[in-house]
């Protein structure tokens, strides 16, 4: 399967895990057959492109992890069959750390924020 991040920054593993969804530069798209990590230019239209960030992510993974989101992104990630955990922090390490671990949980309409 592959995994979406967002990032703050391109610092490969190191990376640290974005506070707003859909506004950060870097996506990381981890595959965990692989475990190869590909980092990506965010190019939805909340940094100048075409798309929502989850359309612009729905062909290029599987799950997406996330810190914090709105919940239309929750909802229409769900509607593009994509699984959305909440949970994701640190960085980028962490964060699969914390997956494997089971801390992440699946995200639910409760969990986007009010924006």
């Amino acid at each position: 399967m592959k995994y979406a991040v967002p990032l703050d920054n391109k610092d490969e593993w190191d990376s640290i895990v974005g506070q707003h969804f859909g506004h950060v530069p870097y996506f990381a798209i981890w595959d965990d057959e692989t475990d190869t990590l590909d980092i990506i230019e965010n190019r939805s239209d909340h940094k100048g492109g075409v798309g929502l960030p989850m359309e612009f992510l729905a062909d290029k993974c599987d799950v997406v992890f996330l810190k914090a989101a709105g919940g239309r992104a929750v909802t229409l990630g769900a509607q593009l069959g994509l699984q959305v955990y909440m949970g994701a922090n640190g960085s980028l390490k962490d964060t699969i750390s914390f997956f494997k671990e089971g801390k992440l949980h699946k995200a639910t309409q409760d969990d986007g924020c009010k924006h």
